[in-house]
């Protein structure tokens, strides 16, 4: 196999790294490294494929034909002793696997006592429940997507979404974005990692790691079954090795996207300068609707990108197949909708937006219902803010308050209940 590589511009212009510890916060900009360790392109003379591939670390990433989805990782050590893999000196053998088996490579070859800290993830999860199989996907358990459903009347704040223009004094214009511009359109984003997380991969691994799994999900957004040339661009990663001021992160999905959503939204740049989009990645089994582990892998509101409180999701760390979980729950941000819910595409097909990820086909593609909503969200105003270049953040200043100071229990209300809600006095 030959693979026709090219740099990826995943990562923007002045990347920076922020750790916030008890020691307060300390910021990396610039690391050159990881300009030049992240790929993407094709594989030689293979017609509809396409890879995403970091070298940062030996090879990771994945790799996609006509009829499956690979991935590929270095082999740990003790697996290679234990099947007698010799290499030469300086190299590292690596393991090959269908995206579709993800789980059979974590269950049978991934264990907590052998592993470095990079693969520690998801032991506690089993491969059979109540007696019988389950049908699997990624760490043994029929997981699933459960989005935030969209309020009637949604609140908007008279900030939410920036004013790139004046047309004529006193009046801010927004206006549709050309969805075929030239270089295609930029989703600025800023990643965030829960100390979960950075438990499970250690403090050295998880930045190449992140990386890594963005890439792909940088290719995801490159496939041509979206009908966009949309580039996704991270251009912080916030390491949270202590919970920050405002930021309560737990098993409910519900609860911890609405704290991550109105957290991240104080966050402001270098000259004010704001991300497009927030991802929150988290170590924790994840439910949508309470406290307790269960089998939801994301959440995310619908069509919340470029909204300064709505442009965010929460995505359970799985392995590499997170990048799946990352851009289906972004997809939801951009206006799509579950495959056959609502409209007539098939759930089972195994497109990136079927409601479980588990098809009958292994390739993830996105849904021609996928494409149209994409299509739709995009010729709104809302839009707009994908049009610019990819600019450097720099170092957040980060909300000294909490969010019940800086917003109301009024404006919390509306924001999840609709513009005509308020706080009920009893």
């Amino acid at each position: 196999m030959h693979l026709d590589l090219r740099p990826s511009f995943v990562v923007g212009p002045g990347f920076s790294i922020q750790t916030i510890d008890s020691d307060g916060i300390s910021t990396v900009t610039g690391d050159e490294r990881f300009h030049h360790c992240l790929y993407q392109g094709f594989i030689r003379n293979l017609p509809a494929s396409s890879a995403a591939i970091s070298t940062c670390s030996g090879l990771s990433g994945l790799i996609r034909v006509s009829k499956e989805d690979y991935l590929i990782a270095p082999l740990p050590q003790h697996l290679a002793k234990q099947h007698n893999y010799s290499t030469p000196d300086g190299h590292h053998p690596h393991v090959v696997y269908k995206r579709s088996a993800e789980h059979v490579v974590h269950r049978r070859s991934f264990t907590s006592e052998s592993l470095p800290l990079h693969h520690q993830q998801q032991q506690k999860h089993h491969d059979y429940q109540h007696g019988k199989l389950q049908r699997q996907h990624f760490c043994g358990r029929h997981k699933q997507y459960a989005p935030k459903p969209p309020v009637e009347d949604p609140f908007i704040m008279p900030d939410e979404f920036p004013m790139p223009e004046v047309e004529e004094p006193g009046r801010a214009k927004r206006s549709p974005i050309d969805s075929n511009r030239v270089g295609g359109l930029n989703v600025e984003t800023v990643v965030v990692a829960d100390r979960k997380m950075l438990k499970n991969h250690g403090r050295e691994n998880v930045t190449t790691y992140i990386l890594t799994v963005m890439n792909m999900v940088s290719s995801l957004f490159k496939d041509g079954t979206i009908g966009t040339d949309i580039n996704i661009v991270v251009v912080s990663l916030l390491l949270l090795e202590q919970d920050p001021l405002g930021l309560n992160i737990n098993h409910h999905a519900d609860q911890s996207l609405n704290s991550f959503c109105q957290w991240q939204s104080g966050l402001v740049g270098k000259g004010g300068k704001r991300h497009d989009h927030a991802i929150l990645l988290t170590g924790l089994d994840i439910c949508s609707w309470k406290n307790e582990p269960c089998d939801t892998l994301g959440f995310a509101p619908i069509s919340g990108m470029c909204s300064k409180y709505r442009s965010c999701t929460i995505n359970e760390d799985t392995g590499l197949g997170l990048a799946f979980t990352i851009a289906h729950e972004s997809g939801h941000n951009f206006g799509m909708i579950h495959d056959g819910e609502g409209n007539p595409c098939r759930k089972t097909e195994g497109n990136i937006m079927s409601p479980t990820l588990a098809g009958n086909n292994g390739v993830f593609s996105w849904s021609t219902c996928s494409r149209q909503y994409l299509s739709r969200f995009l010729g709104t105003a809302q839009a707009s803010c994908l049009g610019d270049e990819p600019k450097q953040i720099g170092q957040y200043k980060y909300p000294e308050q909490l969010p019940g100071q800086l917003y109301d229990a009024d404006t919390q209300c509306k924001w999840q209940f609709g513009s005509k809600a308020r706080l009920c006095s009893l």
